[in-house]
């Protein structure tokens, strides 16, 4: 199961690693879900002990809407990680709006009772 550490440190880590091997290339990550669906993700904006939240795009080849996708962490069932033309992609993922946390800095969920 992917957690809070692969997407705060190896994720971002391996991105850039990528990039900088193919600097005119623009890095697209995609999230495979165990229900079938895909998300190509812009960043990930939270990450709690049981889930995450993502920011990914509603229409990769316009790159304009994004929406914000919660889920738990075992939905995620392959990471994708690819370098496209950037004439054929000019947005994808973001390494700097991407979450800095690592699995031991995420504070654990606090039920609220009111």
């Amino acid at each position: 199961m992917f957690d809070a550490n692969f997407y705060a440190e190896t994720l971002p880590d391996l991105v850039q690693a990528e990039c900088l091997r193919q600097p005119e290339k623009t890095p697209v990550v995609k999230l495979r879900l165990g229900d079938g669906g895909e998300l190509d993700v812009c960043h990930v904006a939270q990450l709690a002990e049981r889930w995450l939240a993502v920011t990914f795009f509603r229409d990769a080849e316009r790159c304009d809407d994004m929406d914000v996708c919660f889920l738990p962490y075992e939905l995620v069932a392959r990471v994708t990680v690819s370098l496209h033309p950037r004439q054929t992609r000019k947005l994808g993922f973001s390494i700097e709006e991407t979450v800095k946390k690592t699995a031991a800095a995420v504070e654990p969920e606090v039920e609220h009772v009111g």
